[in-house]
Parts: C-alpha cells; structure tokens; sequence
C-alpha cells in the first residue's frame, strides 16, 4: 500500500527534479553544439593543407 505522504509529492523536490532536468537538457544540448562546431573547424583545417 502506498504511503499517504507520496501521494502528492514535495513541491520543492519536484523544483528540485525539474531543475536538474533542464540542467541535463542544457548541458546535451551544449555538448552537441560543442561536437558539431568542432567538427566543422576539423573540417576548415584539413581544407587549408
């Protein structure tokens, strides 16, 4: 049987969940953009030789 106090959760640990869920997003999304820019500037330098 489920504990009556999860039944509506801490709101400050859903802040909390959302928080470092937008946090993972960001950090993806800048690892992505930082893979990309890296490969086109691979890309620039093998042009030049």
């Amino acid at each position: 049987m489920a504990s009556p106090f999860m039944v509506l959760p801490d709101p400050q640990a859903v802040t909390l969940k959302r928080t470092c869920l937008a946090q993972m997003i960001i950090s993806l999304a800048a690892l992505m953009s930082t893979g990309v820019l890296l490969s086109k500037v691979v890309t620039v330098m093998n042009g030049f030789h």
